[in-house]
């Protein structure tokens, strides 16, 4: 049964670490070549191992490796996650997997954006967190890009707003140092006089 799961969370450990294809001119990987913390963790395939594709083959030892390369108290973690994994219905599990298939196939520049977004929320106090959820279930499904369009108009007019404000005198272009706006005359009014 140990095996098992350890070879359910090597499984679920290299789905997470992504599964590039490797060219068919790419030699087997013997076993031979593993090293002694690798076969360990690959023990459950040494029969079958050599009937293995070689892209597979590649895709063990890499899940291998970084499972013999993580700390003690990170392999908790994964175990822990590994657990809810198995826990969840199969369509849902399909659903997590396409939905990590799309992620990688985007750009860096809009993965880095969604890890941004995603660690903003994380780092939120659970009351806002469940603000937000509560928000959003009460958007119906098909209003939601719609909402998604405005929420992005808001924050460009802000950011825009915030450069504008930059722009217009209060920033000082020669020294980099922020300065005060000058004092401009009123319009139809005549300049203040000292008493």
């Amino acid at each position: 049964m140990k095996q098992i799961s350890l070879l359910l969370l090597i499984a679920w450990f290299l789905l997470l670490a992504g599964s590039p294809e490797i060219s068919a001119q790419e030699q087997d990987v013997s076993w031979d070549r593993l090293s002694k913390a690798e076969k360990q963790v690959l023990k459950p395939y040494a029969d079958r191992w050599k009937d293995f594709p070689p892209a597979r083959q590649k895709r063990l030892q890499k899940g291998a490796s970084r499972w013999v390369n993580l700390p003690p108290s990170d392999r908790g973690i994964v175990k822990n996650r590994f657990q809810r994994w198995k826990k969840l219905p199969p369509k849902q599990r399909e659903r997590i997997r396409s939905k990590f298939q799309h992620f990688k196939k985007l750009p860096r520049n809009k993965q880095d954006q969604i890890r941004r977004a995603r660690n903003w929320f994380r780092n939120l106090p659970k009351e806002r967190k469940e603000k937000i959820r509560q928000r959003w279930k009460n958007i119906p499904p098909g209003k939601r890009s719609e909402w998604r369009k405005k929420k992005r108009h808001k924050i460009n007019q802000n950011r825009k707003k915030r450069l504008d404000g930059l722009n217009r005198g209060r920033f000082n272009k020669n020294n980099d140092a922020f300065r005060p706006r000058a004092r401009q005359p009123r319009p139809n009014h005549p300049p203040r006089r000292n008493r």
